[in-house]
């Protein structure tokens, strides 16, 4: 125990004796930084790397290509008819452009039905015609007309109906009577007149159209504007 004490006063005489002969700042100086530290720099010291670059575009790989759509959707035009009647077609157009809306008017040969007709053929004169339709007349049958048309000589026409059942009923009746009847569609050319146009109408032109719709039998079509 006693020799405890003595070790221990003799650290603290060592030490004092230590700090009385060496100044303050060598003590501090001597175990300031250990030897591995770095020392410290300034910014405008450190030297920046420069930016790395990104790698040249290999011009062998084709790149998409994006295009937006060039189109555009067509513009609609607009065409009125069938006119059967020039002048009703011309007092349309009128009526468009005063209101100041172009119009154009065109015309096409077409094929218009006009019923079917029941007839009696084969006969090689007109008087063969004639005796033919006196044998109809003692049997109640006065409705006929023979006909003289360069393609339908002295045939006899026993009416042509636009209804198809009023067709069938005469057919029938006169098939009842003995008679080789026959019956067959009929057409004639006639002009049809149509009117164009490219801007739509104002609400005046949309109820007139509509009374021509009515009145008439009057469409408004619509078509892509070439």
């Amino acid at each position: 125990m006693k020799v405890f004490f003595a070790l221990l006063l003799l650290t603290n005489i060592l030490f004092a004796l230590i700090q009385w002969l060496l100044p303050y700042e060598q003590v501090i100086k001597s175990s300031s930084l250990p030897l591995n530290s770095e020392k410290l720099r300034l910014l405008e010291e450190i030297e920046v790397a420069p930016a790395r670059q990104p790698p040249p575009i290999d011009a062998s790989i084709t790149q998409p290509s994006f295009e937006l759509p060039s189109t555009v959707p067509d513009r609609l035009c607009y065409t009125l008819g069938p006119f059967k009647d020039q002048q009703i077609a011309q007092e349309v157009a009128l009526n468009f452009k005063q209101n100041r809306i172009a119009i154009s008017s065109r015309s096409s040969l077409e094929k218009e039905y006009m019923g079917m007709m029941v007839y009696l053929d084969g006969m090689e004169t007109r008087e063969d015609a004639a005796r033919v339709a006196d044998s109809l007349a003692l049997k109640g049958v006065k409705d006929y007309i023979i006909v003289s048309e360069p393609e339908r000589q002295n045939v006899l026409s026993l009416g042509v109906f636009s209804l198809k059942k009023n067709a069938e009923g005469r057919f029938n009746r006169i098939r009842r009577l003995g008679y080789d009847v026959k019956s067959e569609a009929r057409y004639r050319n006639r002009t049809i007149y149509w009117l164009d146009y490219s801007e739509s109408e104002n609400e005046n032109l949309t109820r007139f159209i509509d009374t021509l719709k009515v009145e008439k039998g009057i469409s408004r079509i619509s078509r892509q504007c070439s």
